[in-house]
């Protein structure tokens, strides 16, 4: 059986989140967790299993999801299949693109972060 994508599963261990790894291989998703020795690598090759290991760094404070080579419409139901499961919250998802392909898990959290400052910016102005 083909696999469907594949997701680099940022702190996503635990009990909180075996539901969600059940959502997932339900779904053929091929589940990568990526850990503090392996943030230097490019985002691309931590989608594809590759990339070697280094000193570790800190883990990230929060957890985080990247979502790698599946279409809009399996994108759209594994957001609502969260959405709607009751899972903890998972703040920070991005969609591996051309655009950020070659990042760093760090320049992607780095990104994550100013993205959410600037909607919560934007909230306060219009309330």
């Amino acid at each position: 059986m083909k696999n469907a994508g594949t997701v680099l599963m940022y702190n996503c261990s635990g009990e909180e989140f075996s539901k969600l790894k059940q959502i997932f291989a339900m779904l053929r998703l091929r589940m990568r967790p990526v850990e503090p020795d392996r943030y230097h690598v490019s985002l691309d090759e931590l989608s594809h299993g590759a990339g070697d290991t280094a000193e570790p760094t800190a883990a990230l404070p929060e957890s985080m999801l990247v979502f790698c080579g599946m279409g809009q419409a399996l994108l759209n139901q594994v957001l609502e299949i969260i959405r709607v499961s009751k899972l903890p919250p998972i703040p920070l998802k991005a969609v591996l693109t051309d655009s950020n392909r070659s990042w760093t898990t760090m320049q992607l959290y780095e990104e994550l972060l100013k993205e959410r400052e600037a909607i919560a910016a934007q909230n306060t102005q219009t309330t």
